[in-house]
């Protein structure tokens, strides 16, 4: 593995200043060596035999000098001129040396060759010793016969040569102080350009060393040249080991190291990394081409994305589920009411191009928000769903069920061939909603309105179809519930009469629009009076008197009952009050309380502040709530029934026997009164269902001490079996019907 600082392998070794010393310090001694060697063994012996050759050339030019006297024959005259011959010779001097060139001249003359006698004389001049000249002998010829007469001796002085090998060892000296400078100044040099080299290339390793994704460079052959720090931790990493090629796992496919070299352009690539624990990494290799003079490699970076691809991932299936959210209801899983729309949309485009008829089925489940309100939120979500898989089972494959909101559903039918076929569903639907169904272990029926729109006839757009059926809906509760209708132009008034009640009842209680009625309790024996109970209407603009049964639903819907039982709450106790003050001493008066109200969380505050403002005393009053109130928040409804009777405010159980309630819950309330619930009168003398249900209710109320009274007595017969059946009070027409304070004022003066 190579050193991750390198850039380049060529100079990597003289890269380091102790080797670049020593290769200069080696040349310079080599060079030494062989300047040395070459002055010893060639340089300096040719200039030896140089400078003798000079003395033999001196030599010769002396002896012309020499040979001019030896014409003469007179042997002193001889002799004395080749004395100052000599003397002038051995004058001659070098002016950059101190000394003579010729530092010694001896010669031979046969003077028999000039007719001089003796035969031979030796004639010298100069030094008696002249050690290390440079001797030449030359000979001396008759200026004239040319013939040799002698020989003379020149002895030249070696300090010429001296000087020249001197000069010569200074200039090589010279010249190797001057190698060696170079030398040194090329080693500086050289050391600068690697040191600026070496800083370049530790800027460049740290400026790729800052980034963060592993960096590699490859050669042409695919192998590793660079890599920085993020590099060196990918490949020291715990990596699997691919076993077939024995190379870390991490390294790119080679195939494409080959493919950028061929392109010549970047390319990315999904690299997956193994690792001998956890999950597998997935990189994101790029890999980009790099042209150095003439060499190419390859830069590739690493990208770690497992977690950009697992956020990927995740907001995909962010997406889907909120797309999912966006068109699907989160309680059934059914198309909400955005999806709807667009399928509905798109089923009318294909049924106007097929000139085909399709239905909108409007569903609503009557009395849910009892069952909510009873039985709890949770029982209402499993009542929603129950419904949501019996209407999926209840339609064709083909067609749609949807989920508005609440307890409203929608089903379109396509390929409708004629209104009746909508009609049929319908009751089939009906019919399928009605089977039982146990919830927090009660037996419910559940009911279920429906309203259904044709397409063209009833509407050419999804909106106008949607709002049609919601109206025919609508007028299917107003006229029963638990059925059908068909959409029809008059219901669109009914509509509009609805949107003008809430305006209406939205200003009845500022207006004082609501109006109290009373209807007398009797005792069956005695006939006498021995209860009132308070019931409210409301005077529309048109004089006309609306029941609760009309109006209190919708109330519910606007948040207006807390605010409506107030009102009724406060008139009663004042009519009360002026009662007892016109000494006609009333019985307890009765007033109706929903369960809204008593679980209002200002009810038990709103009462007190009323009786102390109307100075109404609670033992004057009574209040009637239904049995289905105690389902859900038992203990809480307990608890406030309870503070009522503490101001000394009866309680009555309304409607008792079409309820949910249970003994075990009955034992916990603080009760004086069971109002039996007038259906159950109905063909008395005939249902012995009816009757025995009649039988067991004032059978309970004896055991459990309280009084039963019958509601909704119409007939001497009706009044005739419950004498028999032992009840005490009733009420109903029979006894009388509602009426003003003003009207029942006669009941009480006669009572």
């Amino acid at each position: 593995m190579m050193n991750r600082n390198r850039l380049y392998k060529g100079p990597s070794i003289l890269a380091k200043s102790h080797g670049l010393i020593l290769v200069f310090t080696i040349l310079g001694i080599t060079l030494g060596i062989l300047i040395g060697t070459y002055w010893y063994l060639t340089l300096e012996p040719r200039l030896v035999a140089h400078a003798q050759s000079q003395a033999n050339t001196l030599a010769e030019a002396q002896a012309t000098l020499l040979s001019k006297p030896l014409s003469i024959t007179n042997q002193a005259l001889l002799e004395l001129k080749l004395t100052q011959a000599m003397d002038s010779i051995l004058l001659i001097r070098d002016p950059s040396l101190a000394s003579p060139l010729i530092q010694r001249i001896e010669i031979e003359i046969d003077y028999t060759m000039v007719n001089v006698a003796p035969d031979s004389f030796p004639l010298s001049r100069g030094k008696d010793e002249c050690v290390d000249c440079f001797i030449s002998e030359v000979p001396l010829f008759h200026e004239y016969s040319r013939s040799l007469i002698g020989i003379a001796r020149i002895f030249t002085g070696r300090d010429f040569i001296d000087n020249l090998i001197d000069n010569v060892q200074q200039k090589l000296l010279l010249s190797s102080i001057i190698l060696m400078l170079l030398l040194i100044i090329a080693w500086a040099t050289t050391e600068w350009l690697l040191s600026k080299l070496r800083q370049s290339q530790s800027y460049l390793q740290l400026i790729i060393d800052a980034v963060a994704d592993p960096l590699f460079v490859y050669s042409t052959e695919s192998d590793l040249i660079l890599k920085n720090k993020a590099a060196e931790s990918l490949a020291s990493s715990e990596l699997m080991i691919d076993g077939d090629k024995g190379n870390p796992d991490y390294l790119p496919p080679r195939e494409m190291i080959s493919s950028v070299i061929i392109k010549g352009r970047p390319i990315k690539y999904i690299h997956t990394v193994k690792q001998s624990h956890g999950k597998p990494q997935r990189m994101e290799l790029q890999a980009s081409p790099l042209s150095i003079d003439d060499t190419i490699a390859v830069v590739i970076t690493y990208r770690d994305i497992t977690e950009h691809l697992e956020i990927v991932d995740e907001l995909q299936i962010k997406k889907q589920q909120l797309q999912q959210l966006a068109e699907k209801d989160s309680l059934t899983q059914l198309p909400n009411r955005f999806l709807f729309t667009k399928l509905l949309n798109q089923a009318i485009s294909r049924a106007d191009r097929t000139s085909s008829l399709l239905a909108i089925l409007f569903l609503d489940l009557d009395r849910f928000k009892e069952v909510n309100d009873s039985l709890g939120h949770d029982a209402g979500d499993e009542l929603l769903i129950t419904t949501a898989n019996r209407l999926l089972h209840a339609i064709r494959s083909g067609d749609v069920v949807a989920r508005l909101s609440g307890d409203e559903f929608v089903i379109l039918l396509e390929n409708t061939k004629r209104t009746e076929d909508a009609s049929s569903v319908a009751r089939h639907i009906i019919k399928t909603i009605r089977q039982p169904v146990t919830l927090q272990g009660k037996r419910l029926q559940p009911a279920v309105s429906i309203g259904i729109s044709i397409y063209p006839d009833d509407g050419k757009s999804g909106e106008r179809l949607l709002q049609n059926a919601d109206t025919a809906m609508y007028r299917a509760k107003r006229q029963g519930r638990n059925t059908f209708r068909l959409y029809n132009s008059s219901m669109t008034a009914s509509i509009q009469e609805r949107i003008n009640i809430t305006g209406e009842l939205e200003t009845a209680t500022d207006e004082n629009n609501f109006v109290m009625l009373y209807q007398p309790q009797i005792d069956l024996y005695s006939k006498k009076l021995i209860g009132v109970e308070a019931l409210l209407r409301w005077k529309r603009a048109d004089d006309e008197l609306v029941s609760p049964y009309d109006f209190l639903e919708l109330a519910e819907e606007m948040g207006l009952t807390h605010l409506i039982g107030q009102w009724v709450l406060y008139n009663v106790c004042i009519q009360t009050k002026q009662w007892h003050n016109d000494n006609l001493a009333p019985p307890r008066v009765a007033i109706n309380i929903s369960a809204s109200e008593l679980l209002h969380d200002d009810f038990i505050a709103n009462v007190e502040n009323i009786l102390l403002t109307t100075g109404c005393v609670g033992e004057w009053l009574a209040m009637e709530v239904t049995e289905n109130l105690f389902i859900q928040r038992l203990d809480e409804a307990a608890h406030r029934l309870q503070r009522l009777k503490e101001m000394g405010i009866s309680i009555v159980i309304d409607d008792f026997g079409i309820g949910y309630s249970s003994l075990a819950r009955l034992k916990k309330l603080p009760i004086d009164l069971l109002k039996l619930d007038k259906v159950f009168l109905e063909n008395l003398n005939k249902d012995s269902g009816n009757l025995a249900i009649v039988q067991t209710v004032i059978d309970l109320g004896q055991r459990l001490g309280i009084e039963v009274l019958a509601e909704g007595v119409e007939t001497a017969e009706q009044e005739t079996l419950l004498i028999l059946s032992d009840y005490r009070i009733a009420q109903g027409y029979r006894y009388g019907k509602p009426i003003p304070a003003e009207h029942f004022r006669d009941k009480l003066l006669h009572s």
